[in-house]
């Protein structure tokens, strides 16, 4: 009995000691169940929380996103597909039509040729030949030679404009053209004061076809050059023959004083040479200035002679007219120097040529011209306009303020006899 009672108390002790170590079945099903429950309890609240609280938070975002993000639909996205194409192909032709600073040099050095190539076909090289009965094969001597330019056409002849310092003393000219083709050309007059002169080629010397290879040059005739306007410089401005160079008119202040009458100089910031010598076209290709030759005094850059002012000369030059001559070399006078002077405009005179008109009826240096035969006169280029509509030996008055021995400015009159030259 007491053996039965001990041994209920040992499984009793060992029952106990096992509820304490290991965990019987009943109590791991209520611990699963609890964290079941738990589970459950906690997904309600995930639920509920997603479908409560985080869709209002999320419809905010979305809200946002709208405004700042503009997030398209698909048929917004199909239309900005179709403007980001637009915008792509609009960028390809940007690109495409922008071009370096040597692409676009390249561009405008092209437009030059373009507008040019009309008066390059009427360019001609003129040489002067001399025969020099010393030489002991009898052969001839070329005087130099310059570039001239083909301005006139006629049923018989061409005219060409050229330089006159390389036709003095020559017997025959020779003109070669812009094709190569070579023939005997005659020398017309020169002046002596601009440095031009005029040569012509009978029209009957060419063929048919090397008469389809020549142009004529156009002559501006009316329209100044002012500062900043484009010209192209042509003919041989650097030394080189057939040479293009374009620029831009730096200044058209300077004067070139001449017998009777001066001259507008064109001034540009095209660099020329000791031998520079052509024409200088305007932007329409039109011939607007011939290049003046350089002296060891003279800049670097090229400088010509206005076209439209020396068109009278030319004109005489071609007709081999004689000149209208006095000998007076002088400037215009400003506006407010002719005020102190009491007169309304006035020529002043810088120097008068030896043995002429104007030195044998006592005119002077320092005198200012008021009036030609009653006329005021204000500009050189009028005195040479109405000198040339005299004849020679006619005779022309004119009225003078020159300055006193007690310093003040008196009236005289002169009268001078016209000669031709």
């Amino acid at each position: 009995m007491r053996q039965d009672k001990k041994r209920k108390t040992e499984e009793y002790t060992f029952i106990k000691e096992t509820i304490k170590k290991k965990h019987s079945a009943g109590w791991i099903i209520r611990r699963i169940i609890l964290i079941a429950g738990c589970s459950v309890l906690t997904g309600f609240f995930i639920f509920w929380a997603v479908n409560g609280t985080l869709p209002g938070f999320l419809q905010k975002v979305k809200k946002q996103d709208k405004v700042v993000l503009s997030v398209p639909s698909s048929e917004n996205q199909e239309t900005k597909n179709t403007y980001s194409g637009q915008m792509s192909d609009d960028t390809d032709e940007i690109s495409s039509q922008e071009k370096t600073p040597l692409e676009l040099y390249e561009d405008t050095y092209k437009e030059a040729l373009k507008v040019s190539e009309k008066s390059m076909k009427a360019l001609v090289t003129v040489t002067g030949i001399s025969d020099d009965e010393d030489l002991l094969d009898s052969s001839f001597l070329n005087k130099g030679n310059s570039e001239g330019i083909i301005f006139l056409e006629t049923d018989t002849y061409y005219y060409i404009l050229t330089y006159n310092d390389e036709l003095a003393d020559i017997h025959r000219l020779q003109i070669v053209f812009s094709d190569g083709t070579e023939t005997e050309g005659e020398l017309g007059m020169g002046d002596d004061d601009t440095g031009i002169a005029v040569a012509r080629v009978e029209k009957s010397r060419l063929r048919s076809g090397e008469k389809r290879n020549l142009s004529v040059a156009e002559l501006e005739n009316g329209k100044s050059l002012k500062q900043s306007d484009m010209v192209i410089a042509i003919g041989r401005p650097a030394g080189d023959d057939g040479a293009i160079i374009y620029g831009m008119v730096t200044s058209v202040s300077e004067k070139m004083q001449a017998a009777d009458t001066e001259y507008n100089i064109i001034a540009t910031d095209i660099h020329g040479s000791q031998k520079c010598n052509g024409v200088l076209l305007d932007s329409a290709g039109n011939v607007a200035g011939v290049i003046l030759k350089q002296n060891d005094k003279d800049s670097s850059m090229v400088h010509a002679l206005e076209i439209s002012q020396i068109l009278p000369q030319i004109e005489r030059l071609s007709n081999g007219s004689p000149e209208r001559y006095t000998g007076i070399y002088g400037t215009s006078l400003g506006q407010l120097q002719c005020e102190k002077l009491g007169i309304e405009t006035g020529l002043y005179v810088e120097n008068v040529a030896a043995h002429s008109p104007a030195m044998d009826a006592g005119i002077q240096s320092g005198d200012v011209i008021s009036s030609v035969d009653g006329h005021p006169i204000g500009k050189m280029p009028d005195y040479y306009e109405y000198l040339q509509t005299k004849s020679a030996g006619d005779r022309i008055t004119l009225s003078i303020m020159r300055k006193n021995q007690d310093g003040k400015y008196v009236r005289l009159d002169y009268e001078l006899a016209i000669e031709e030259r």
